[in-house]
């Protein structure tokens, strides 16, 4: 037997009774992340913000983008791992108890995407991540919390010199996950060609299609950076992903264009509105990874351009 597996087999379970223990004799409780979802890690400060409202613990976040949680009162330790660095990530998985839980979804023998197809649960992303912890949580209004200090706003106001007004656009879709959330870049420019009193901010990495006109903010800011620009727009728009769980931490408007790729209760805040054709496919939500292979992926594309923009509209008035 090599040494990893005695160390697993024979030492795990005593190792993390003990350091769980040690841990809810001082009070302390770690929720850890660690990778790439960005929007994954963001949503841990709603769980964060639930478990100081009904436990007494000292929090400590593992993270690998721990400049989401600065300055996050809620906070005892914030701790930054390297999306690279393997070998924290297997300490906590090792000593994972009632003190130390790994904010991920677990479910018994089948994996998180075939359990929410299967059963189409309606449970929100936050729920997801952390139902399987020791202690239970009460079910609250799913909100996000990003706190600025009064140097970062300051700064800010100055980099930004922005405009009275502004809506922000991100018509690019991420795709290391899956290419089924994506709604057609020309649907986006149509809706900016078509909407001349809306001043629109484009965000995204560098190498993201531009949008004709619209201030070009594509890699030009940091993560804090964009926290700062969504808590000042008069609203967002763009496929499900971050910038909703973003837009959730300030009650920003945040109207989303959703496939059928999973249920809308996953990423559901009181701030968002969706636009959704679920019904238009029957295999909704399909939960799948590669390329769905559907003809004209219906779930989506029969989301229309005019459709959006007169929501918006009519959001604005």
């Amino acid at each position: 037997m090599s040494i990893k597996k005695f160390i697993k087999h024979t030492l795990q379970k005593p190792l993390s009774g003990a350091v769980n223990y040690l841990f809810k004799s001082f009070n302390i409780f770690v929720i850890y992340r660690i990778g790439n979802a960005i929007g994954d890690q963001l949503c841990m400060s709603a769980i964060v913000r639930l478990i100081d409202k009904q436990y007494p613990y000292k929090i400590v976040v593992i993270s690998s983008y721990p400049e989401i949680f600065y300055n996050n009162p809620r906070i005892w330790k914030n701790i930054g791992v390297n999306k690279s660095d393997s070998y924290l990530l297997r300490i906590v998985r090792l000593l994972r108890g009632s003190q130390i839980e790994h904010f991920f979804p677990t479910f018994k023998n089948i994996l998180f995407e075939d359990y929410m197809r299967q059963t189409k649960s309606n449970i929100h992303l936050v729920e997801a991540h952390s139902q399987h912890f020791f202690y239970k949580i009460k079910k609250d209004n799913f909100k996000n919390e990003i706190f600025f200090s009064k140097d970062e706003v300051k700064e800010y106001r100055l980099k930004f010199k922005l405009l009275s007004r502004f809506s922000l656009i991100n018509p690019v879709g991420k795709d290391s996950y899956t290419p089924n959330k994506k709604w057609r870049f020309d649907n986006f420019q149509q809706i900016v060609s078509s909407s001349d009193n809306i001043n629109w901010i484009q965000v995204g990495v560098s190498n993201d299609k531009k949008l004709l006109g619209v201030l070009d903010y594509r890699g030009a800011t940091t993560l804090r950076e964009l926290f700062y620009l969504v808590s000042k727009a008069e609203f967002i728009l763009a496929n499900e992903g971050l910038l909703n769980h973003i837009a959730s931490a300030f009650n920003t408007k945040s109207y989303v264009v959703h496939s059928g790729f999973s249920q809308t209760a996953l990423s559901k805040y009181g701030n968002t509105t969706f636009f959704s054709n679920n019904v238009a496919c029957e295999y909704s939500p399909c939960w799948k990874l590669d390329e769905c292979g559907i003809k004209n992926k219906p779930c989506i594309n029969s989301i229309t351009p005019n459709k959006v923009l007169e929501r918006i509209i009519k959001g604005k008035v």
